[in-house]
């Protein structure tokens, strides 16, 4: 019964990190620019072997499904607008970029951005956002416009281009935090495919992509099969008790 075990054993495991992955989904459901992970199931062989007489038996390869890793979906998010200055939008596949407190960038898709108590234009405690020269943007007031394609005009009249890097939809990335990623490989910015068409705009914001039925619809499933599991574990350990009495009883005979 020891593979009932590990059956079991492994599809409580399993059923807890999608459980784990799925309630951090809902739990974000509201973050703005936050974008939903998937969890990734794999499996992995691994050979039972008994010992009979010293001599060592192949049982058989027993496969069993695993969770290796997440994968996070980069599909756009609802919009909302505000009105608020403070709030861009990015409709195509760009992202701002926000240099955090550390020197390190960042992407982002959230833009509901403030102005710090230095001047500049910063995603809350996350970092500042940078212009395409890799520099802080410096406003010192909410009193700007942003055009569509992400060109800044400033009280005193500068005009500073938004530093904004194109990702691919499909493309495989690094959650720094909630709403902030890093690709796998060095993207820069200004690197937007000739013809490809994206819009900024002031006064909205993007929402998180994470559809709440369709999670509650996993969860579901999710907590069953967790369910199941453990129901099965406790059948195991019964069986074994059972089996080991018998062994027992029959020894001391």
């Amino acid at each position: 019964m020891l593979r009932g075990y590990y059956t079991s054993a492994n599809g409580i495991i399993n059923e807890e990190r999608i459980l784990n992955i799925i309630t951090n989904n809902l739990s974000n459901a509201k973050t703005s620019g936050y974008k939903a992970d998937t969890a990734i199931p794999t499996t992995f062989e691994d050979e039972l072997l008994l010992l009979y007489n010293g001599q060592r038996s192949d049982t058989g390869t027993i496969r069993y499904r695993t969770i290796v890793d997440s994968f996070t979906s980069l599909e756009d998010g609802s919009y909302e607008e505000t009105g608020s200055p403070l709030d861009i939008g990015i409709m195509g596949s760009m992202y701002f970029n926000i240099q955090r407190r550390n020197g390190d960038i960042a992407l982002t898709r959230s833009g509901q951005f403030n102005i710090d108590n230095e001047g500049y234009l910063a995603l809350g405690s996350a970092g500042r956002v940078i212009d395409d020269n890799g520099d802080p943007i410096y406003l010192a007031t909410a009193d700007f416009k942003v055009n569509e394609q992400g060109v800044i005009t400033a009280p005193d009249g500068r005009e500073i281009q938004l530093a904004l890097t194109f990702v691919e939809d499909t493309s495989d990335v690094e959650k720094l935090d909630t709403n902030l990623f890093r690709p796998y490989e060095d993207l820069g910015w200004g690197n937007a495919p000739e013809g490809m068409v994206y819009r900024v705009r002031q006064g909205w914001f993007e929402r998180s992509n994470v559809d709440v039925a369709d999670e509650m619809v996993k969860a579901m499933d999710a907590n069953s099969l967790f369910r199941a599991n453990a129901q099965a574990l406790q059948i195991a350990n019964s069986i074994n008790q059972i089996a080991c009495n018998q062994l027992f009883g029959i020894t001391g005979n």
